[in-house]
């Protein structure tokens, strides 16, 4: 009877011990899944609640560079880089560049066109103190026989003193017949003929 009585509390300890290990495969399958649901939805409501990160401000500008440079092309540089800056990335300018009342040190913006006139070029622009713009406008050749003395004195070489000269020669010869006669203004010479021959006419 005592044998019966110890493999009785035998068997009961070990359905005992099995119920033990059943309850515990069930709380781990339950009761875990439910902790990382928990923490899931924490790290859901923390990542909306958390701000916007400010957009980053583009610091470069692109700006086309053409005329008398060695390489007419768009150019990338930092913001409020002067017009300098863009003429040397563009390989500095050529044997032709007129650089007088470019102002180089001029900022530029977005979409700018540097445009950098060849010498005898004479071009309009909406800004005379700017060498900046949106498109450069040509003029026709100048008339020497009807131009104003401020129009002749934007030749190359020719100040107000020879534009004077001019004037005053058409009007005591009754006008150029030709372009070559302006040999006989005095202080034009033969260099400042051919710099602007092709600048003028008679017409």
């Amino acid at each position: 009877m005592i044998y019966n009585l110890m493999k009785y509390k035998k068997t009961a300890v070990l359905i005992l011990i099995i119920i033990i290990i059943i309850c515990g495969i069930v709380y781990r399958n339950t009761v875990y899944p439910t902790q990382v649901v928990m923490v899931t939805e924490v790290e859901q409501q923390v990542a909306l609640e958390k701000p916007d990160e400010p957009e980053i401000e583009n610091t470069n500008i692109t700006v086309y560079v053409c005329g008398s440079v060695r390489e007419p092309i768009n150019v990338t540089l930092p913001k409020d880089s002067r017009v300098e800056d863009a003429i040397k990335l563009a390989g500095g300018v050529n044997e032709q560049a007129d650089l007088n009342g470019i102002n180089m040190a001029q900022k530029l913006q977005d979409e700018d066109m540097v445009y950098v006139p060849k010498k005898g070029e004479i071009i309009e622009v909406e800004d005379k103190n700017s060498n900046v713009r949106t498109t450069p406008i040509k003029k026709g050749k100048i008339n020497i026989n009807k131009a104003a003395l401020e129009e002749l004195d934007t030749l190359p070489g020719i100040g107000p003193s020879i534009a004077q000269k001019v004037i005053d020669y058409r009007e005591s010869s009754g006008g150029f017949r030709s372009i070559e006669e302006l040999n006989n203004v005095s202080g034009i010479g033969e260099e400042k003929y051919k710099d602007i021959k092709s600048l003028i006419t008679v017409d």
